[in-house]
């Protein structure tokens, strides 16, 4: 007798599979999506043609990805749901919660969440009492570019402010290239650069760079690095940034470990030579 293959892409083949990598039953799936075993078996085979309402159930009760969710809809001849690089919901609960505690691991050393053009999602608590202490430190949806360029306290107190500033202002026109909204991107830009009055430098492009303060008779040093969440096929995920903000001296470990009330870890970034100065971009 002659087999014939089945359709992959089929909406009852990729259903099927679906199901099966998540070790549930026929009978177990169409519970959790409100549906009939019965239902469920004729939607695996081909004999019964799914609903939109039933799809967007099974991607539930799957907690599957958006992009999977739409691929279901796509073969049953509907549109997406989720515009590309959207997460599903329960995507979007899994994704703030590690955020959330990749930052609060980090403390003492402050840490910030923000999308590719600056717009703070989150901070931890060393981040909050660091940059409070020059100004009201940024809040979720505030833009990371303006608030640092606007403090014209924290502009004086660091000493090499010319290095700082064009290499900021480099990271930022890169991360516009790629941006979704290119419109808002270049007005963001334009915006930051008046703020900025400083002269455009070329750039050499690294992961990290230094910020020399000096604070209440202390000279502290800063080097900050970019890294990117998530991983290169999700678009949403990977314009997330994280930026640390690491100790590059004992003072400074000492300065964040009295600030926080924790004990400040011991250091060796005195022995260590100092990084380059240059625009923070994607760690990979």
């Amino acid at each position: 007798m002659n087999i014939v293959p089945q359709d992959e892409g089929a909406f009852g083949v990729q259903l099927r599979r679906a199901r099966l990598s998540r070790k549930l039953s026929q009978e177990s799936l169409a519970s959790a999506a409100g549906i009939s075993a019965r239902h469920m078996s004729f939607l695996e085979t081909g004999r019964a043609r799914p609903g939109r309402d039933v799809i967007l159930r099974l991607g539930d009760a799957l907690k599957i990805s958006a992009n999977q969710r739409n691929t279901l809809l796509r073969l049953a001849g509907f549109a997406p749901a989720f515009a590309p690089g959207d997460m599903a919901p329960d995507e979007r609960v899994l994704a703030r919660d590690a955020i959330s505690n990749l930052l609060q691991s980090q403390n003492p050393i402050p840490a910030v969440a923000s999308d590719a053009l600056g717009y703070v999602i989150e901070m931890n608590e060393a981040a909050k009492l660091l940059f409070s202490i020059d100004g009201k430190a940024p809040e979720p949806g505030d833009n990371l570019f303006e608030s640092f360029f606007s403090n014209v306290s924290l502009r004086e107190s660091i000493s090499n402010w010319d290095e700082v500033a064009p290499a900021l202002l480099h990271h930022l026109e890169q991360e516009a290239l790629n941006a979704p909204d290119k419109a808002k991107a270049q007005r963001l830009v334009s915006k930051v650069g008046r703020m900025a009055g400083v002269e455009r430098k070329a750039a050499t492009e690294l992961p990290i760079f230094t910020f020399d303060i000096r604070q209440k008779g202390r000279d502290l040093r800063f080097v900050s690095n970019y890294s990117t969440f998530g991983t290169p096929y999700d678009a949403t995920m990977q314009s997330i940034r994280i930026e640390c903000f690491f100790p590059g001296n004992a003072e400074t470990w000492e300065f964040l470990g009295q600030l926080s009330g924790q004990k400040a870890p011991v250091s060796t970034a005195d022995t260590q030579p100092r990084p380059s100065v240059g625009p923070g971009v994607s760690s990979r």
